[in-house]
């Protein structure tokens, strides 16, 4: 019995002096005030931000998946919006993207939806509104994501469309508008999200698609050849369920990365470009519960790149400030929103040459503006990252 009291003496000896307790990391302030609401239409998701009438303010677009339709809000440059314009869609429209498909200097809308397996293109009218045009796109079966770029070098606008359980497809455009027949790309998994750059700095546009299910998961590059056609990589760890992806320089090496977000594990994973066309991912980290949509911007002006992510069941935006060096700050800093916030969108919406960030509130049928307070460098005693 003496030897079990001289251990436990010793333990507590050891822990009072031999280990002080870690310290407490400083609580960083939120960076974000909520400023701003504006009523969607049911279940609003999916949500873009850009100019469509070309004044300089910032407008929104959001798929409304529970009555068919996506409703514009014309800014008005103070990080208000004008009230909603309702177009209606095919059934459950999911993703919608903004390019110049016709060629005429103003933006258009290309929706996604779901239940009716079709792409329908609204062509902007310079007017504030859209007029769809008669082309029905049919990409093929289960539609789950969208994202424009040009992909044979004409200078027109093309689509990439990610079909849940089997493929990609390539839409190409005519300029007009109108788009060719889809063409069908093997991938080597069941493909989610999407996002399009120059990943390997060559001058070609390239996509990555975030794979998830059963089978291969992770991130696959396809290499743009600038003609339409691409050269699919292997698949890099990059999640263990990816269903929504982002690019950004996580590391400030020039070179694009990406992050994704899994939120049936409530994870997010780094995955960083080592420049080779080759990709290393980072462990896992947290950044709320049942992660949504990520989106990536210097919300402090620091030089590197920090991510806002949706957290549906949390009802809140968590901001992870990056360090520059591929990791982000733990823990996230959180934003109360209204309920089950989905798509996110990012811009200056008010002005002032603050990112600001707008959000979709699915069971609220709202949209939530978060603005950017004016604060400096909030980020308490960052170590700085290693030089390589």
């Amino acid at each position: 019995m003496k030897k079990y009291y001289s251990i436990i003496l010793f333990l507590l000896v050891f822990v009072l002096l031999g280990c002080p307790p870690p310290k407490t990391q400083k609580k960083m302030p939120r960076i974000f005030a909520l400023s701003f609401s504006m009523e969607t239409g049911v279940e609003p998701s999916y949500l873009i931000a850009d100019d469509f009438n070309r004044n300089q303010k910032l407008d929104l677009a959001v798929v409304n998946s529970g009555d068919h339709s996506f409703s514009f809000f014309k800014g008005n440059g103070d990080g208000t919006f004008m009230d909603q314009r309702v177009f209606r869609t095919g059934r459950d429209p999911i993703c919608l993207v903004s390019a110049d498909f016709n060629d005429d200097g103003y933006k258009d809308i290309s929706v996604l939806n779901y239940a009716d397996q079709s792409i329908e293109i609204f062509l902007n009218t310079r007017l504030g509104s859209f007029q769809k045009t008669p082309q029905l796109i049919k990409p093929g079966k289960i539609p789950i994501n969208m994202a424009t770029g040009d992909f044979n070098s004409d200078g027109k606008m093309d689509l990439i469309v990610t079909m849940r359980f089997s493929n990609v497809v390539m839409i190409l455009g005519n300029g007009d508008g109108f788009f060719a027949e889809p063409k069908s790309m093997d991938v080597k998994g069941q493909p989610t999200g999407v996002v399009v750059g120059d990943y390997n700095n060559d001058g070609v546009v390239d996509a990555a698609i975030a794979l998830a299910g059963h089978g291969n998961k992770g991130v696959q590059l396809l290499w743009g050849k600038g003609d339409g056609t691409f050269t699919g990589s292997k698949v890099f760890k990059g999640g263990k369920q990816p269903l929504s992806i982002v690019s950004l320089d996580v590391n400030n090496d020039g070179f694009q990365d990406f992050v994704t977000s899994s939120n049936s594990l409530h994870s997010m994973n780094a995955v960083v470009n080592n420049g080779d066309n080759t990709f290393d991912s980072l462990p896992d980290f947290a950044s709320g519960n049942f992660p949504k949509f990520v989106v990536a911007a210097d919300f402090t002006g620091d030089g590197f790149e920090d991510i806002a992510v949706s957290n549906s069941t949390d009802d809140a935006v968590t901001v992870s400030l990056g360090r520059g060096n591929g990791t982000f700050t733990y823990p996230p800093i959180y934003h109360r929103v209204d309920e089950h916030p989905q798509g996110m969108a990012i811009g200056d919406f008010n002005g002032d040459g603050l990112i600001d960030i707008a959000v979709s509130c699915r069971d609220k049928n709202a949209i939530d503006i978060l603005s950017k307070k004016n604060m400096i460098n909030p980020k308490p005693n960052l170590p700085k990252p290693k030089q390589s």
